[in-house]
């Protein structure tokens, strides 16, 4: 009888424990659910992260700072987020990416979120270090439409961040062909010698010779092209390789060749492109001073005047070529398709998933669905505002956009400074650069579409499609005109996978060999025939181990 009583209030506990549990686990959800009603925490909950903050300082109003500021407060306002740092960093010099690694390195927990823009070993590290979530079912239960649609887009979006099977992070969207190349030449010099735009490589260096040969720059030291290659043979400005493209390969990255991937710096066309390289040297097309010029220090032979041409994306009159303008007020530029080479090959970078950046979310963050609702009051609110909303000229009136007496929208603080109460100089102050996002929240084909419409003088009619119109130059405008008539030429990067085993101890030898083979036989130093060597070192020396595991990685995901 004692047993059996016994018995039955250990059941009667166990039961008891499970129904608490089970009830507890149930209080604990509808807690969770109750959190969260009508659009907002209530009371907010705190969403830590850390933040690479920009090397010039920011844009801020006085007495505002990346802490504390209007995106901060509406956030908490409208969401109940309370956006917290665990740490900020001058981002100079990848000092936030170096901290990152430091932190992992080291097994330091991870705030709630964590963005990153950036190298996929980072991404790789970031994964791998088993403090972030998968997000696939965050996405089912969370993810507004929009967004969904978006990832819908390209299978390979989630190729860089899929481990098991599992998807490990959150994409951050991007405009799509916002990354595209064309060729940018300075309008008024070709108008000066009554010349056209070049449409093959071979014509593009008859436009080079005139420029040089005629001294447009009126210094002596006038330049055909704008390049660098400091940081590599394909760069998103001041890019050389187009010139690649047009000998059907792109160097630094792993292409598609029949149903394999190579890699596209050890392509035979690569070699031709070394020779005319060389070529574009010794005549003087090219700066001597090219291997020394990343990517902004090259941009500066066209912004300061003295080349005539740069290769890059739709964007540049926003950023760097406002600076030709201050430098040469009579300057004029446009875009022109990219040329295409001696047997009518044509191919630049481009055309990957429109991806930039991720979301990493802390597996034991109390909230992890806050960065999606976050994410998702942007798709909702700023990303395509509807007519007549609150946010349809911009996140806040005296900051992105102000209202003249008439009602007219004007984003023009220099001229109007009493508009924009608290601006430190005529820069605008945008509250989206402070975003979690980066940029608020982008629906890939609406930047392109927009565009095109307005270059060909179609009337804005959208709050997006006017905003766009305001503070896009035509030039910008006309420029994506060109790239959608081009997509077909985008030479895209077909490896987005984790580092190989062989990569891991290789990749920086193997990197080191082909850019400094060809600087040498950019610059003369040796031969062409260095390139057949170079090849046979890059294989021997791991390429051919990792051309194998790139391969397989390849017909992995390719099922």
């Amino acid at each position: 009888m004692g047993k059996k009583w016994f018995a039955w209030v250990a059941v009667g506990v166990l039961v008891f424990n499970l129904a608490a549990c089970s009830g507890k686990s149930n209080d604990n959800n509808a807690s969770s659910q109750s959190d969260f009603a009508n659009g907002k925490y209530d009371p907010p909950i705190v969403l830590k992260t850390v933040m690479g903050a920009s090397p010039t300082g920011g844009v801020f109003k006085k007495g505002e700072d990346i802490e504390n500021n209007i995106h901060n407060k509406l956030i908490k306002e409208r969401l109940g987020i309370d956006i917290k740092f665990d740490w900020i960093v001058t981002d100079a010099n990848e000092a936030y990416k170096t901290k990152l690694r430091l932190m992992l390195s080291s097994g330091e927990e991870m705030p709630d979120v964590v963005r990153y823009r950036g190298d996929l070993e980072t991404v790789n590290m970031l994964i791998d270090s088993g403090q972030f979530m998968p997000v696939d079912d965050l996405i089912d239960k969370y993810a507004v439409e929009e967004y969904k649609t978006g990832l819908a887009l390209d299978k390979s979006i989630w190729y860089p961040i899929t481990r098991d099977g599992k998807k490990m992070a959150l994409p951050i969207l991007d405009y799509a062909y916002n990354d595209d190349h064309e060729l940018w030449i300075r309008e008024d010099w070709l108008q000066k010698l009554n010349l056209s735009a070049p449409t093959t490589i071979e014509e593009m260096e008859q436009v080079m010779d005139a420029f040089i040969k005629n001294d447009l720059d009126g210094k002596g030291d006038t330049l055909g092209l704008a390049v660098g290659f400091k940081s590599g043979f394909s760069n998103y400005m001041a890019d050389i390789g187009f010139l690649f493209g047009a000998y059907g390969t792109m160097p630094g990255q792993w292409n598609k060749v029949g149903d394999q991937l190579e890699h596209g710096s050890i392509n035979p066309g690569a070699k031709d492109a070394l020779i005319k390289l060389n070529e574009w040297m010794q005549k003087g097309y090219i700066s001597k001073d090219a291997a020394l010029k990343d990517e902004r220090g090259a941009a500066e032979f066209f912004t300061s005047g003295r080349a005539g041409m740069i290769v890059g994306r739709n964007w540049l009159p926003d950023w760097p070529f406002p600076d030709l303008k201050k430098n040469v007020p009579t300057a004029k530029y446009k875009a022109y398709p990219i040329p295409k080479g001696p047997d009518g090959k044509i191919g630049t970078t481009g055309g990957n998933p429109p991806v930039n950046g991720y979301l990493f979310v802390n597996k034991n963050s109390k909230h992890p669905e806050a960065i999606l609702r976050y994410y998702n009051w942007f798709f909702e609110n700023i990303a395509n505002p509807k007519p007549g909303s609150e946010f349809e000229h911009g996140f806040a009136e005296g900051y992105d956009y102000a209202i003249l007496e008439d009602g007219s929208v004007t984003l023009d603080v220099g001229k109007y400074p009493d508009k924009f109460p608290g601006n430190v100089d005529d820069k605008m102050v945008k509250p989206l650069d402070y975003s979690l996002t980066y940029e608020g929240a982008r629906i890939p084909s609406l930047y392109a579409e927009a565009m095109v419409k307005l270059a060909d003088g179609v009337k804005a009619t959208t709050p997006y499609e006017k905003s766009v119109d305001a503070f896009r130059k035509q030039e910008n405008k006309e420029a994506m005109k060109v790239v959608m008539q081009q997509q077909d030429i985008r030479m895209k990067e077909y490896f987005k996978g984790p580092m190989t085993e062989t990569m891991k101890s290789k990749n920086e030898l193997l990197t080191k060999l082909l850019n400094e083979t060809f600087t040498k036989i950019i610059y003369g130093s040796v031969g062409p025939e260095e390139f057949d060597k170079m090849v046979g070192d890059w294989k021997k020396n791991g390429g051919e181990a990792i051309t194998k595991e790139v391969n397989e990685w390849y017909s992995s995901i390719a099922k």
